[in-house]
């Protein structure tokens, strides 16, 4: 799978919110807890793996 654009967004948000649950639990809690938690997972998830179509 080649990645584009799109999914290299995708990973560098779950990265984000891997580093930010490690290390800023407390700061950044809108992001690693609770509904916007999942929230952002599901959004990183979606990007990380979206397959262009061939038109």
């Amino acid at each position: 799978m080649k990645l584009n654009r799109i999914n290299v967004l995708g990973w560098l948000i779950i990265i984000f919110l891997g580093i930010c649950t490690f290390f800023l639990k407390e700061e950044l809690s809108i992001f690693t807890t609770g509904l916007g938690g999942l929230i952002c997972v599901i959004i990183g998830f979606t990007l990380a793996f979206y397959k262009l179509r061939k038109s």
